[in-house]
């Protein structure tokens, strides 16, 4: 599997990115790599807490305003970061992208 293929595969959840990670190419695609780990971690996240959601009233109010947005962010940056690997660019996804849990 090429660079890019790889790049692209460490978006695609949790299973995409242990293939990506399996790679012979993954040094050069440890950016995106890095930036998959961060999404899926912080999408995995906002999963747990979203359970805090069958707690009637408070739980529902806290899962409106705050986990829904939040997720809504999490997907905007995962395409955002997506379509860079799809393009063969290091584009940083905003916030979570200065994020480095996987070093160069």
């Amino acid at each position: 599997m090429g660079k890019k293929a790889t790049c692209i595969w460490a978006y695609i959840g949790w299973v995409g990115f242990i293939i990506a990670m399996c790679q012979s190419c993954k040094d050069e695609c440890k950016f995106h790599l890095n930036q998959a780990l961060v999404l899926a971690i912080a999408s995995t996240i906002l999963s747990v807490v979203s359970v805090a959601g069958v707690i009637p009233y408070i739980g529902w109010l806290f899962d409106g305003l705050v986990v829904t947005p939040l997720a809504i962010a999490v997907a905007v940056f995962w395409v955002i970061a997506f379509v860079g690997a799809c393009r063969g660019i290091e584009k940083k996804a905003p916030l979570l992208g200065q994020i480095n849990l996987i070093n160069k």
